[in-house]
């Protein structure tokens, strides 16, 4: 294998693009219809006299985390800057269960590492090391919880929380009826934090919450409602109670859900803001050439880094329009078919190599649909709203999480089928289910 096609599989790689990759980066806010969503995050944390405590939703692949990153870059530039914890959630939890102390439990951890690693900074453990002793039987550990050891402590709960499902029911159990506990343990710690930085000329400390919108949306176990409604919702105030800024992906299904009310007054907002995904057809079927323009200009700037040319990578520029159009706007899945079809066939990409590509992505699509999402995805076809009742309230979210439905902000909020999804099932079928 050449190393030019090397250099060029490894630049098309759909993880998010950290602050300093500015090489790579494309502002998507005028084709989202999210007009200058870093700066107006940032903003509330640089006026506010308290901590704060923000949401972000968005599908996932939709470029939520690489514009987290850009907040991270931007509240740590300036005069007044912000120690940025980037808390990359799904290292220590597992996203099929989730509660609020496994979330605490990655805040601090991750706190502790970055401070000793970008700061070289040990924080105490303070009032940890209490709860640590009363706890760490429950791993057979021997560890224990000095000043140095504060992230190396809480790293055998995340990984026990994260690969042990009955250890998971264990821990949590232990911790549900100290909760408050727990919280003023973590707030000790923050504390100590805010001292370090204030010595360091930093205005604060935010931590940035990244993964939680990738939560399954399943039952709860012993409430009614899901598991992610019940973690924003009915935990809110654990949630919001840390003594720093801080901010939350959440499911993109919550956002849009018969909850949202609830969730939007619980923490302050109109309505949550949302990233939503690039316009590249508009929902009367016709090509919106900035949104073409803005996806050419991704895949441009990351060939141009490989050292490689566009008249070299595509057979023409249909194919290349091709692969923009079956992404419908979403930047990570753009770059997903392109990886994929450089695996697929030899360069120049040709346009049966991307139907090949996409043929596999439409097959991966029908896999998680029922024939009760059809009603809703052709409906969503035919009007490009998306109708929620209590009865279907369920089913919307399933689309919205999976991505068969996406979320469009331009002109008005609107709502696209998926261009890689399948073919319904036969209108005998759909009509069938729904006399049922």
């Amino acid at each position: 294998m050449s190393d030019a096609l090397k250099r060029i599989y490894q630049v098309f790689d759909p993880a998010p693009l950290s602050a300093d990759e500015t090489d790579l980066y494309v502002d998507l806010d005028a084709v989202r219809g999210s007009s200058g969503l870093v700066k107006k995050l940032a903003q509330i944390i640089r006026l506010s006299d308290k901590p704060t405590c923000q949401l972000l939703a968005g599908h996932r692949g939709s470029g939520k985390s690489t514009e987290l990153r850009r907040l991270q870059g931007e509240l740590e530039s300036g005069k007044e800057k912000f120690f940025t914890v980037f808390c990359e959630v799904l290292e220590d939890i597992e996203p099929n269960d989730v509660d609020f102390p496994d979330v605490l439990i990655a805040i601090v951890r991750q706190m502790a590492d970055q401070f000793r690693k970008r700061l070289s900074i040990s924080l105490k453990p303070g009032y940890f090391k209490q709860r640590w002793e009363e706890l760490k039987n429950l791993l057979a550990s021997e560890v224990d919880l000095t000043e140095a050891e504060l992230g190396v402590g809480l790293a055998k709960f995340s990984a026990a929380i994260k690969s042990s499902p009955n250890t998971r029911l264990e821990i949590r159990k232990n911790l549900e009826p100290g909760t408050d506990s727990w919280i003023d343990a973590a707030n000790d710690v923050i504390s100590d934090a805010a001292l370090e930085l204030s010595k360091k000329n930093y205005a604060g400390l935010a931590i940035i919450v990244d993964g939680l919108d990738k939560m399954t949306l399943r039952p709860h176990p012993k409430v009614g409602c899901s598991t992610a409604e019940y973690l924003f919702a009915e935990r809110h105030a654990q949630l919001t109670a840390f003594s720093c800024h801080l901010i939350y992906t959440m499911p993109i299904a919550l956002a849009y859900s018969c909850r949202e009310r609830d969730i939007a007054n619980l923490y302050g907002y109109t309505a949550p803001p949302v990233v939503p995904m690039t316009m590249v057809f508009g929902a009367t079927g016709k090509k919106n050439k900035a949104g073409f323009d803005k996806f050419t200009d991704l895949i441009r700037k990351r060939l141009q880094k490989a050292g490689a040319e566009e008249k070299d990578f595509f057979k023409n520029n249909a194919t290349r329009d091709k692969i923009i159009e079956y992404s419908g706007g979403q930047p990570r899945e753009l770059i997903t078919l392109i990886r994929d079809s450089i695996i697929e066939g030899p360069l120049p990409i040709t346009s049966s190599t991307v139907e090949k590509v996409a043929k596999k992505a439409r097959h991966a699509y029908a896999r998680q649909l029922r024939l009760e999402h059809w009603q809703i995805v052709e409906q969503v076809r035919k009007d490009h709203a998306l109708r929620r009742n209590e009865e279907n309230d369920r089913l919307c979210m399933e689309l919205l999480d999976n991505r068969a439905i996406l979320q469009y902000e331009n002109g008005g909020e609107w709502y696209g089928v998926n261009p890689l999804l399948p073919s319904p099932p036969s209108s005998k079928k759909l009509k069938n289910e729904r006399t049922r």
